[in-house]
């Protein structure tokens, strides 16, 4: 698949962030009806350690990446359990590599490096990071959590 552009990654999340509480549960179904295995996912990974908050956080996030993903050249193939189990397994891998480097610069250039949907990466970490409410009872520790769990999202769809 081919880069989903910044433009798309904004306009995408502009128009899920508009959305008014009865479009919610259409775009909802229309997901569980296309990628049932990866909603699945999104609402059961780490559920023994996310609060609530943190998982909604993840759910939206993870449907804005669908979303995102949606609007490339091809047409999303549907996300398998074996397909999410390989990519977290990479994600993994990654991780214990990533460990080893002590300067977060060089981490976090390493991860966007040369990966392929590095604006809806970017759109993740950045809504994970940069927005800090104090309502939401969203833990630091977890920030990291979830934007690996969305990385996977995005590594399921990016075929």
């Amino acid at each position: 698949m081919q880069p989903i552009s910044a433009e798309i990654v904004e306009k995408t999340w502009r128009k899920q962030a508009q959305m008014s509480p009865e479009e919610i549960p259409r775009l909802v179904n229309r997901m569980a009806k296309q990628q049932p295995v990866l909603m699945a996912y999104l609402m059961a990974v780490d559920q023994d350690i996310l609060n609530r908050e943190e998982q909604e956080l993840q759910f939206y996030l993870g449907i804005a990446v669908w979303q995102m993903m949606e609007q490339g050249d091809k047409k999303l193939a549907k996300v398998t359990e074996k397909r999410i189990e390989e990519m977290e397994q990479k994600n993994e891998e990654m991780l214990e590599y990533l460990e080893k480097e002590p300067e977060f610069e060089k981490t976090v250039e390493m991860i966007f490096g040369d990966y392929n949907q590095k604006e809806v990466l970017r759109y993740v970490f950045e809504a994970l990071f940069e927005e800090e409410d104090e309502e939401e009872n969203i833990r630091e520790g977890m920030k990291g959590i979830i934007g690996i769990n969305l990385k996977t999202v995005i590594d399921c769809l990016d075929q």
